[in-house]
């Protein structure tokens, strides 16, 4: 072999080798290169947070987050309690705090945080029982029993369900864009429940149930309520879950000393704070990152105060902002958390079935007819919040709620909780005219038949009162309704607007009316009826002996009813119409000293426009007309006072005058009140009233007709009823008169 030949093998074996060693090299490179940044990922942290409990306060956590996603540092696990894993959990699935704080910020929590829906949605022959109880007892078979919880929830559940739509199937909550954890107490064991899967709307529910003021929920056989009482800080659950990492929000007050106890909502915080201190004092060791929101002068009930919270937990986290951006810096975060949810209002769903579970309260049909829909159709939330009010406002079920299952969610299951059926209410009041009054309600339901109701009034007071009633409800096929009533109370006649007469006045009452009910607003009846009066004169000035006279009357009546008003007392939205004609008789066909009936016409019409969030004008017109010749005092129309009550057919309120202090035939009255809303809960209302009385509508008024009345009232809703206080005057009197009532009335 030449040497040329084992040179040039040589060169080959070289080139080739130089050519392998830098493949090796450069694909050592790559492999090192992608073993780096393995490692790197491999190294990067988990961040778990941890959001504790706290009533309003946890709002502060939105702030928090809201710095968090600016500073673009991902979340890998969240753990929450109460309030803590509401936004805990919506974070979680996708929304962004800032999403969270609109939802937030646009609650009216009064509402929210009540199981009242709006009385719009309460069928029309329910509309005058809705808001006149301060206390609704349920009697079970074995006797009495007084409610779990203040609020059973209504209102709150519906809201989850809106915002967890995508996780309205059974699922593993640690399978969430990021793995979540909520944590709740088992009452009857008094131990710590961790919620991380099944439905994720009721484990909310559950862990934020503050005993005594929300029922707690059942979910898999265990009886659950707040997690605050066993863990408000649930740190060792992310360090669990896999978290290097762990930034706290810490919303809690901590202990209270006694003269800080004012409230019951004090007690209770104070209750949660203690039971769970000592699980706190061991998982704050935990902690990295520990942000405390200076939040000292809010409460848990500080709902109204969202915006001011959620500025104090940002305003806490730019303080800790060094902490965050070293974190951030040191693993070169750059996270960009987008919106992966849209606004519940800007979904809808196309449903082809509505389904329910069984109750013994409602057919399904009339349940599906709710939704006024003919499937298959596109419904949005408004829509189906509308519908889940309409069934809620039946008064037959304590929960009302929904899920949209299916592949497509596109089947709608409405569950049902029902009330029991009988229940005992109590009402109480006071007003300046009657005085004091206790109300005792008895009722029933479905007894005999779907969509009935028994209803019994006791009212105890000076002028008692007693009246029952059975009713079957029919939709636009005829129901029927059979009541009775009696009725002892005192009037007085009057002269220049001074008591000059006393009467003992008896009334009672039996009818029986046919009528039709549309949607929950509209009702148009027809009956018969007969009435007995007995007055008895106790005083006069022209009279020294008492003197009594009484009589039987039958009548036949028409009457339509509309009413959509929003609330009973200061309401903002609404119309309300009353319209009846009747038509009486001493003997069924003719009154004494006319060869047929008399007549009147009776109609009330409100409406309230709300020009502002604060300021509600509140239009009003009332009107009786009577035709007849020999017209008893009993049917003649009795201007006067500020009652609302339907104690009498012929009764118009008149501000300025007394209680039926002018009687006459014909009676005609504009009022107008200008209402605002001076602060929460708390009206002024200047009303003013004018009306055209006379004894004959077909002769022309004149200026000895014409009456005027001005009132100023200063109203507080309280819990029991409004608080009225009035100043009045009307030209009749030609001086001031005050007013007081409070509670509801009935």
């Amino acid at each position: 072999m030449s040497h040329k030949s084992t040179y040039n093998r040589l060169r080959k074996i070289t080139l080739k080798s130089l050519l392998l060693l830098l493949l090796f090299f450069f694909t050592n490179n790559i492999f090192s290169q992608d073993s780096i940044t393995n490692n790197t990922i491999k190294k990067r942290p988990k961040i778990g947070l941890v959001l504790s409990g706290g009533g309003a306060k946890g709002f502060a956590h939105i702030g928090v987050l809201k710095i968090i996603d600016k500073l673009g540092i991902p979340i890998d696990y969240i753990a929450g309690t109460s309030m803590g894993s509401i936004i805990g959990g919506l974070y979680s699935i996708g929304y962004t705090a800032e999403q969270i704080e609109q939802f937030v910020i646009e609650k009216n929590w009064d509402q929210v945080l009540s199981d009242n829906v709006s009385r719009e949605y309460v069928p029309i022959y329910e509309k005058d029982y809705y808001e006149r109880y301060i206390l609704s007892i349920p009697i079970k078979p074995k006797g009495i029993q007084f409610p779990k919880g203040i609020v059973q929830g209504q209102n709150i559940i519906n809201i989850f369900e809106e915002l967890t739509t995508d996780y309205h199937k059974e699922s593993n909550f640690r399978e969430f864009p990021i793995p979540f954890v909520c944590i709740a107490t088992d009452l009857e064991s008094g131990k710590p429940v961790v919620l991380d899967k099944g439905y994720l709307a009721d484990a909310l529910r559950a862990s934020m149930a503050i005993p005594t003021f929300f029922s707690p929920i059942e979910i898999d056989g265990k009886l659950l309520a707040d997690g605050g009482m066993v863990n408000n800080f649930p740190v060792k659950e992310v360090v669990d879950m896999g978290a290097d990492i762990v930034i706290g929000v810490d919303v809690q007050s901590g202990p209270k000393t006694k003269r800080e106890l004012n409230s019951f909502i004090d007690i209770i915080n104070q209750t949660v704070t203690l039971m769970s201190l000592n699980e706190f004092k061991r998982n704050i060791d935990y902690v990295d990152i520990y942000i405390k929101p200076d939040i000292g002068e809010y409460s848990v009930g500080s709902f109204s105060n969202a915006k001011e919270l959620i500025e104090q937990g940002e305003k806490k986290a730019i303080e800790n902002i060094d902490i965050f951006k070293n974190l951030k810096n040191k693993y070169q975060f750059n996270y960009k958390r987008e919106e992966t949810i849209k606004h519940p209002d800007e979904r809808k769903f196309l449903i082809k079935e509505i389904t329910a579970n069984e109750n013994k309260k409602i057919r399904h049909s009339i349940i599906r007819g709710k939704f006024n829909s003919k499937l298959p159709d596109s419904l949005d939330f408004k829509h189906i919040r509308k519908s889940i009010n309409r069934i809620y406002g039946s008064n037959s079920f304590k929960q009302v709620d929904f899920r949209l299952l299916g592949e497509n969610q596109d089947s709608l299951n409405i569950r049902l909780v029902e009330k029991p059926n009988k229940h005992l209410n109590i009402g109480l009041h006071y007003d300046s005219d009657n005085d004091a009054a206790v109300l005792f309600n008895f009722s029933i339901r479905n007894k005999l038949r779907y969509g009935s109701k028994w209803s019994t009034d006791i009212r105890l007071a000076e002028n008692p009162r007693i009246k029952t009633n059975y009713y079957i409800d029919n939709g636009l096929k005829p129901g029927f309704k059979l009541s009775a009533e009696y009725t002892d109370s005192q009037v007085y006649g009057y002269e220049d607007g001074e008591k000059v007469t006393s009467y003992d006045f008896d009334y009672a009452k039996a009818e029986i009316q046919m009528n039709s009910t549309f949607r929950e607003s509209y009702s148009l009846g027809l009956g018969i009826k007969t009435e007995y009066f007995r007055a008895q004169n106790r005083f006069s000035d022209q009279i020294e002996e008492e003197s009594a006279e009484d009589d039987i009357f039958y009548s036949y009546f028409a009457s339509l009813h509309i009413d959509n008003h929003e609330k009973s007392y200061h309401p903002k939205t609404g119309f309300s119409f009353y319209g009846e004609y009747k038509l009486f008789t001493n003997d069924g066909i003719t009154l004494d000293g006319m060869e047929k009936p008399a007549s009147s016409a009776y109609c009330k019409i409100h409406k309230a426009v709300g020009l502002t969030d604060k300021f509600t004008v509140y239009p009003q017109f009332y009107g009786r007309v009577v035709w007849g010749t020999s017209i008893p005092l009993f049917y003649e129309s009795h201007t006067g006072g500020v009652d609302q009550t339907d104690y009498f057919d012929s009764q118009l309120p008149f501000i300025g005058l007394e209680r039926m202090e002018i009687s006459s035939r014909n009676s005609l009255i504009l009022r107008l009140d200008l209402q605002y809303e001076i602060f929460k809960n708390n009206f002024l209302s200047l009303k003013s009233n004018i009306g055209l009385i006379n004894d004959d509508i077909n002769e022309p008024f004149n200026n000895k007709d014409i009456i005027s009345g001005i009132g100023l009232t200063y109203s507080y809703a309280s819990i029991i009823g409004p608080l009225d206080i009035s100043l009045l005057y009307s030209g009749e009197q030609d001086r001031l008169t005050n007013y007081i009532s409070l509670g509801f009335w009935f």
